[in-house]
């Protein structure tokens, strides 16, 4: 009995060791299967981190190249740097006008123009207080077959009280003369601005401002021979001009499209020698200027008086311009009301004649500058310097700015 339970003791224990083996033996071959399996896992899953790797170096620098320009449009068409160091903003003016002249003694005039039609590029490079600016008339535009210079000029913006401007630009004489072209009030400028006023000349301008923006100063060294002249002669025109802002900030617009409820009070006087222009024998010139511009709730006024004394001949021009303007109703509808006279004594050439001018302006502005319309009345006597020709002028002017 002992012996045989002995022995089914013996076949039981074998029997679960051979079970036990099988086991083991089970789990030793699913473990390699595992570690095997779990080998190419890891190989696939560095190939993905590699391959991720790449895609995002990739596109970091996509995203890098890409950050560093932005196009846009902002009131014009603008590219910049995203650090800032160079830009480029681009505008067009383009001036659709018709004109009916009534005119006394001569045949009357009755037309379609472009008075302007100008690209203008601006901007900075290498550094952001190192402006640029170029601006050219389009060909047909002021009946010329080919593209005008109007600017060229690099401006050194160091600080705000010293800055540099060379190459051509405005002349900085009196307020009338430095507004911009597509912010004007009227049509075109008085006939002091043509007869008494600066355009643009070659030259240098020391510029900036002091205590807050209360005083600003130019002080200028140009040929003095006009837009693109050079000097025909070894004589330079020196001048400067300085602004007192009373209240506010004025700048050179006129009309108070922002109807400010703060008002905005500027005075000006600027002072020019001319050792010898070309143009009038080598003649030396003295100019003096002064002028007063004030806005405040839609109103706008602009008072200037302009001298040129002509030390050689010693004959003196004067002129006086009066120019106010204020918005009906809203901030799109402005009416606009202007004096202009010149006394003529021989200073700027042979004629002695005086010429006068007086005009009414209604302005619709659609949307600001960018896109507006004019219809301006005028009176002008002893028109293109005729004696007893006094002509009616009617105008009608759509700008496009952008």
């Amino acid at each position: 009995m002992r012996s045989n339970r002995f022995w089914r003791y013996l076949s039981l224990v074998t029997r679960e060791l051979k079970n036990i083996c099988a086991i083991c033996c089970c789990m030793v071959l699913v473990t390699n299967a595992w570690s095997g399996e779990l080998e190419d896992m890891k190989k696939r899953v560095e190939e993905l981190e590699k391959n991720r790797a790449s895609i995002l170096t990739k596109e970091a620098s996509l995203a890098r190249r890409t950050d560093k320009i932005e196009i846009g449009y902002d009131k014009g068409l603008y590219i910049k740097t995203m650090d800032g160091e160079y830009s480029l903003r681009i505008h067009f003016l383009l001036q659709s006008q018709y004109k009916y002249l009534a005119a006394d003694r001569v045949s009357n005039v009755n037309t379609f123009a472009i008075p302007h039609g100008q690209m203008r590029f601006f901007g900075n490079f290498i550094d952001p207080k190192l402006k640029y600016r170029i601006m050219f008339e389009l060909p047909g535009t002021q009946g010329g077959a080919t593209a005008n210079l109007r600017d060229m000029w690099v401006d050194w913006q160091w600080k705000k009280y010293f800055q540099i401007k060379i190459g051509q630009f405005f002349v900085f004489y009196d307020h009338e003369n430095l507004e911009p072209t597509w912010a004007l009030q009227f049509v075109d400028r008085s006939i002091i601005n043509a007869h008494l006023g600066f355009e643009r000349d070659l030259g240098v301008d020391v510029h900036g401002s002091l205590f807050s923006d209360c005083l600003e100063y130019d002080l200028f060294l140009m040929n003095g021979e006009g837009r693109n002249q050079i000097n025909l002669n070894s004589k330079l025109m020196i001048g400067g001009r300085i602004v007192t802002n009373i209240l506010g900030k004025h700048n050179y617009f006129i009309s108070d499209l922002e109807k400010s409820h703060n008002p905005n009070l500027a005075i000006g006087v600027a002072a020019i020698y001319n050792m010898g222009n070309e143009r009038i024998d080598n003649n030396r010139l003295t100019r003096i200027t002064g002028d007063i511009a004030f806005r405040c709730l839609g109103f706008s006024a602009l008072a200037l008086a302009n001298m040129a004394r002509n030390i050689t001949k010693e004959e003196t021009d004067y002129g006086f311009l009066g120019q106010i303007g204020f918005f009906l109703f809203s901030n799109r509808l402005e009416a606009a009301g202007r004096w202009a006279k010149i006394f003529r004594n021989g200073a700027l050439g042979a004629d002695t004649m005086d010429l006068q001018e007086t005009g009414v302006s209604l302005n619709y502005y659609f949307n600001e500058h960018h896109l507006k319309l004019q219809v301006e009345f005028s009176h002008l006597w002893n028109n293109e310097a005729i004696q007893g020709r006094n002509d009616d002028r009617v105008r009608l002017q759509l700008q496009l700015f952008f």
